[in-house]
């Protein structure tokens, strides 16, 4: 067996030794990761940090030992979702064949299963590199009907996103069409029992194809094409979806008139809410601040939904008006939207270098969901901007304590992203948990090799 499976408890200082060429770096870092994990009493906890190790290994090109760390997880869930992870890994390197073994070795019968997660991941990364009919044999071995009509948009909207347009409208017609009247049936495909009724599923993710491929379309500043996939929509609800991910496109794109030209083509009730939040954004973000405000005001008196005017005051204190953004966001009557419309201007205020009216902000956000969701943000900000030692400071006083250490691994590799590789390292040997540390060394190894 491997150094990495072998070090024994209280080595970790001598997995961290050694040169540090070429990959090296990596390996010690498992090998911390192991020394760690052979420490934690709770197998579960062990589980956990062998997971993150299986992928790391996948991730660095050792396959052999990324199924061997995960063959020693006691857990069939956790084992099924490690292997779920190797194969992704293994994909991504270009490695099809073995990725595709792997997946179909796992045993899970979920609908949400960490097989069909697997596959569809392994088909994606299939048709970014142009093998599409693979893509589409990988995804006919999902039992589920209709998993497997959404793993097959997926494989549509990724080769629009690879700059393949028109491909991706004549692949997203392919969506669990051919597959079950073809006589070229796939040796890996099963009959489901539900292949009378696999119509119901194909339409909506087919519908579901054509709207991510509009999407893509508008945000790459086609919006007359974009526009041209939506309205090809045959179905009113799949149509407004597609319209709405258009507008929204726009808007971020800083057109929020021809935003709004597009919203006004949403047929559906409520269908143009998400549309029009995203249109009063662009418009505080471009300056048009009394306009944004108006038209928040419309659509909580409209729909009853205060998210715009959240957005708008996060907005107006990124553009250096603070105190507006606060009055803006505590003008609002209803006390959950207040809330959330303070979480958003505690995170502004972070990410404009204003950490204590950040916390200001904070101290007036009283649901639980809203105010982790900030204290994530405003961390991970912290460690973006060079001051990881100032966010794990942070989140140690402001996260729930069940959540710090999931924070704290994110915390620095968002620190090794910022490229203090070294830093991160020197932090992560700083956690207390060892799962938690183990976890986050496991990881930087796939970063930093």
């Amino acid at each position: 067996m491997a150094l990495a499976l072998t070090l024994g408890a209280g080595s970790v200082a001598e997995a961290l030794a050694g040169p540090d060429s070429a990959g090296e770096s990596g390996l010690r870092l498992i090998r911390a990761a192991k020394a760690d994990a052979d420490l934690l009493e709770d197998p579960r906890d062990r589980d956990e940090v062998f997971f993150a190790i299986a992928a790391a290994h996948a991730a660095l090109g050792d396959p052999e030992m990324a199924l061997d760390v995960a063959g020693q997880i006691g857990s069939a869930m956790t084992r099924a979702e490690a292997l779920a992870a190797v194969s992704g890994a293994i994909a991504r390197r270009g490695e099809f064949a073995l990725a595709q073994r792997i997946a179909l070795s796992i045993l899970d019968a979920r609908n949400k299963s960490a097989q069909v997660m697997a596959l569809e991941v392994l088909a994606v990364e299939q048709a970014k590199a142009g093998e599409i009919d693979a893509a589409f044999d990988t995804v006919a071995a999902i039992r589920n009907p209709y998993r497997r009509s959404q793993a097959q948009a997926a494989i549509a909207v990724a080769v629009a996103e690879a700059g393949e347009i028109a491909t991706a409208i004549k692949t997203a017609t392919r969506v669990a069409t051919d597959y079950w009247f073809n006589t070229e049936q796939s040796r890996n495909k099963v009959a489901s029992g539900l292949v009378s009724r696999s119509g119901e599923f194909d339409q909506f993710w087919f519908y579901e194809a054509l709207a991510g491929i509009a999407a893509i379309q508008a945000e790459q500043g086609d919006v007359q094409a974009a526009l041209k996939t939506a309205k090809s929509i045959p179905d009113t609800a799949g149509r407004s979806r597609a319209l709405s991910r258009v507008a929204i496109a726009q808007a971020e794109n800083g057109d929020p008139n021809g935003a709004f030209a597009t919203a006004g083509r949403i047929e559906i009730a409520y269908g143009d809410l998400e549309a029009l939040i995203a249109i009063a954004d662009s418009l505080a973000f471009t300056g048009a601040t009394a306009r944004a405000l108006t038209l928040s005001h419309d659509i909580a008196a409209a729909y009853g939904d205060v998210s715009a005017l959240g957005a708008v005051a996060a907005r107006q204190v990124r553009r250096g008006n603070v105190e507006a953004g606060f009055a803006t966001a505590r003008a609002i009557t209803n006390a959950e939207g207040r809330g959330a419309a303070l979480a958003r201007v505690a995170e502004a205020c972070a990410a404009t270098g204003q950490l204590d009216a950040a916390l200001s902000a904070l101290s007036e956000v009283a649901d639980s969901g809203d105010r982790a969701h900030s204290v994530e943000t405003i961390a991970i900000t912290l460690a973006r901007s060079g001051r990881a030692d100032a966010a794990l400071a942070f989140a140690k006083v402001h996260a729930a304590r069940f959540a710090y250490g999931d924070l704290a691994v994110a915390i620095v590799l968002a620190q090794a992203a910022t490229g203090d590789g070294s830093g991160a390292i020197d932090n992560a040997a700083r956690l207390e948990d060892g799962m938690y540390r183990g976890i986050a060394r496991a990881n930087l190894a796939r970063l930093l090799r």
